[in-house]
Formats: C-alpha cells, structure tokens, sequence
C-alpha cells in the first residue's frame, strides 16, 4: 500500500509512529500468513467485516474518537482481499481516509444512512472493492419486501373480501449489488440484520429477518444458475449459534455457510453472528470446503484481528489516548484502563473478525473444454 503519501504526514510524533510501524508489521506478517495471496486472475477474495461505529459523530457512546493509526491498520486489512462488504459505516469522511490509503485503484458504493428511528444506528451498508480485479455491473438496489413478506406480518380479511397486510419491512434494508471478476459472475447482497433479544417477540423478529432475506433473495436461484452466476449472501446476520433457528433460517432457504466460518467472528469468542452464504454450481461449494493445515491453502476462514494489534499487553501504550475519551478521562488505576481498554479498543478497531472466501475466477479451461465437445464432429 502507498504509506509513503499518508504515513510521515499522518502520524507525526516519530516514536509514535515508530510504534505504529512495528504494529503494521506485526499485522501484515500476521495476515501474509493467514490468508491467501491475492492474484492477477485465478482467485478472487471476497470478505465481510462489521467495523464498529465507523465514521459515527460525536463521542460514539463516549469512547472517542478513531485515532489515525487506525486507519491504517484497517486499509491493511481490506488491502488484503479484492472485495469487501462493510457493515456499520456511519458518515463517510473516516471511511475516505482509509480508500486514500488504499489507493487510487479503489473504489466503493455505499448505501444512504439508515433511519434510526427504524432500530439502526444510522449506518450505510458499503462494497470496497479492487478495480484491477472486478468490475460492478450497473446494478444495484435496496431490497423491498412484497406484503405477503412482511416481518411480524398480520393478514386481515376486509368487509370487501381483499386481504390487506400489515407488518415490518426490514430494520437495516440490504443492500444488493452485481459483479464480475474474470469469468466469475455474482449477485450479492449484505446485510446487518436486527439484533432485538435474546429471547421473546424480538428474537423472533430476528428470525424472522434472516428468513425474509434468504427466501426473498433464494429465489433467484434458478434464473442466477442459468445465468452462470452464483448468489453471495453476507453481513452481520447476528447468527446465536449453528445450531440455532437462526442459522437453520439461513440455510433452509437453499444457501450453504463453509464449515470453516461455522466458528465466533466477535472479540469475545462466543457469538457467531456474521456469516458467508453462498448458493453456487456444486464444484464453487466443494471448492470452499477445502481443509488444509495451513491457513494459506484454506478457502473461507476468519481472521484474528486480535492477535497482533491492541493486543491486551499493549494497553499501557495506550493510556493517554484512553484518557482523552470522556469514559476514561477519569480512569487512573492501572486495573481500571486495563478494564477500560478491553470495551475501548472494539471501538477503535472493532467488535467483530472479518471473515473471507476464495472463489475460482478463472474458468477459461472449462469453456474451451465445453466448446471442444460442442464443435466436435461425429
């Protein structure tokens, strides 16, 4: 990545930015080990990441501020896929800085803010993506319920004998988009679906989203098979747990979830609420179940982001920038930062692990064989 247009200028404390260095060395050997490389034409990353409050105004629930390093360390992260669905951008301008680090072969669509009266944060729901390896296809759209699909539908039966519906279209509105990287066509769709509870009319509503998403969008199966094209469904779908009604919701629709991504994407290692579904020919399913013992020769994984940076051994480097924060302008005892920092860092980084898959881009060697049988003369 160009470094050296933002880097020096950016962070301009040198022991700083010494500090910074070393992370985004930490991170990058990290992240060369864990995920594949990216490749001119054979395969394509595809990825999702929740990025807590990114962009938001004002004191984010008075954690403060990003601070700039950070920045940097996310477009190091996205730098390693070819497409990245992003959920919780709030406004734009932070989100600006991290495509400007990325460079000039970037680009993104974004969807408008969410009405947070509806339930939201008021967040966009964004693609990122490499313009060396794909290209978008000139359609988009946020996805509308018909009446007989409404959340928490009631149906009511008029004196007239119409039937009328009443209920919820979706808190957050996916946001569905078309692709192509080489010969490798996709329609996708991301989502950050409704949280609610744990448990009673809420969960229920939850449920009822995954299940309204994966039905209304599992529809375009057959056309998209004709078509030669697979169905990508991601995001943040709050998922309990794998053997949950709210993953059995997903995947009774016609999707499958890799076996790999069945695992936590939280900080805290126990929620599984984002996830990769995909509805594809047979070989593209068999192709992202692969098992290897090295994560390189995977195809679909989740990445530690924890592991490296804002590790919990690296609290006292932050101190001062915890201190500017309204939470913790007060905090002095060092068990109280070290509490502090745990909830602080998912707010600077984020609360969630971004998960990736590899799908073949290349598929000249078929066609030709294809085109060998259809011309072949009896």
């Amino acid at each position: 990545m160009p470094y050296y247009f933002h880097l020096r200028n950016k962070i301009r404390d040198k022991k700083e930015r010494g500090r910074v260095i070393e992370n985004l060395q930490k991170l990058s050997k990290q992240l060369d080990s864990d995920i594949p490389d990216k490749d001119a034409d054979q395969n394509l990353l595809v990825a999702t990441w929740n990025i807590r409050d990114f962009g938001k105004v004002g004191t984010r629930r008075g954690f403060g501020k990003r601070e700039p390093e950070t920045l940097f360390y996310i477009a190091e992260v996205l730098s390693r896929f070819d497409f990245i669905a992003i959920q919780e951008i709030n406004e734009l301008e932070e989100f600006e800085e991290v495509m400007n680090i990325l460079g000039s072969h970037w680009d993104y669509i974004a969807t408008d803010v969410t009405d947070t009266s509806l339930g939201g944060n008021g967040e966009r729901l964004t693609y990122c993506y490499d313009k060396r390896k794909m290209w978008f296809k000139n359609i988009s759209g946020e996805i509308v319920l018909p009446p007989s699909m409404l959340i928490s539908k009631a149906i009511v039966d008029t004196e007239e004998g119409k039937r009328l519906y009443s209920g919820k279209q979706f808190r957050r509105t996916p946001f569905l988009t078309s692709f192509q990287s080489g010969w490798f066509k996709f329609d996708i769709c991301t989502v950050h679906l409704y949280y609610g509870e744990e448990s009673g009319p809420a969960l229920r509503e939850r449920i009822e989203e995954i299940d309204r998403i994966a039905r209304y969008f599992g529809k375009r199966a057959d056309a998209a098979a004709k078509a030669g094209k697979a169905l990508i469904l991601l995001g943040d779908f709050n998922i309990v747990h794998p053997e949950h009604e709210t993953m059995t919701a997903l995947l009774k629709a016609g999707f499958s979830v890799p076996k790999t991504l069945r695992n936590p994407t939280n900080f805290s290692g126990d929620k599984y609420y984002d996830q990769i579904a995909i509805v594809a020919d047979p070989d593209v399913l068999k192709h992202l179940e692969a098992v290897s013992d090295k994560p390189k020769e995977m195809n679909a994984g989740i990445v530690d982001i924890f592991k490296s940076i804002y590790r919990p051994a690296q609290w006292s480097d932050y101190v001062d920038q915890m201190k500017k924060s309204p939470n913790g302008e007060a905090l002095s005892s060092e068990t109280d930062l070290k509490k502090y920092y745990r909830d602080w860092l998912t707010y600077q980084w984020s609360d969630h692990k971004p998960l990736w898959a590899r799908f073949r881009s290349n598929d000249a060697a078929a066609y030709l064989e294809r085109l060998k049988s259809e011309t072949r003369v009896e």
